[in-house]
């Protein structure tokens, strides 16, 4: 596992690195600078921009998630073990198989969180969105384990 968060880690200081401007690089490296990077809009509502691999694929993913404010997702789970980080915003996770607003934890902006295989999860943000970063390797997939009816209650 600190191989994996390691990696991430370096992943994330490639990418500050990269918005810094750096312009001689060695064969091979590659740089995104945060307006070239392409926002894939979901079903959800959110954004995804995908900076390495694709969690579809096998193999490491690394990506961006745009949470728009006042936005929710029920609970769900991953089939792989996922490594995140709150870039930006205020984001709000809770553990278990229902969405229960009662059991959100806040994780501020800089908040490093795992998400285990198959552990069951939900999340949501309010007024000011959040920007979130995830790592694992793939392929993965999203469970879901409830409707939108039930959350409704």
């Amino acid at each position: 596992m600190n191989r994996i968060v390691l990696a991430a880690g370096g992943l994330l200081s490639l990418i500050v690195y990269a918005a810094c401007g750096a312009e001689d690089l060695p064969a091979g490296v590659t740089l995104v600078k945060s307006e070239q990077m392409k926002w894939e809009k979901s079903a959800s509502g959110r954004e995804n921009a995908y900076l390495l691999g694709h969690p579809n694929k096998p193999g490491p993913y690394l990506y961006l998630v745009k949470w728009p404010p006042n936005s929710k997702a029920l609970a769900h789970k991953h089939p792989d073990n996922r490594y995140g980080m709150v870039v930006s915003g205020l984001h709000y996770i809770g553990y278990g198989d229902k969405f229960d607003e009662k059991k959100l934890h806040a994780h501020p902006a800089g908040t490093f969180f795992t998400e285990p295989a198959n552990t069951s999860h939900f999340g949501m943000t309010k007024g000011e969105g959040a920007v979130l970063y995830f790592y694992a390797i793939g392929p993965s997939g999203n469970t879901p384990l409830e409707k939108e009816d039930s959350a409704k209650r």
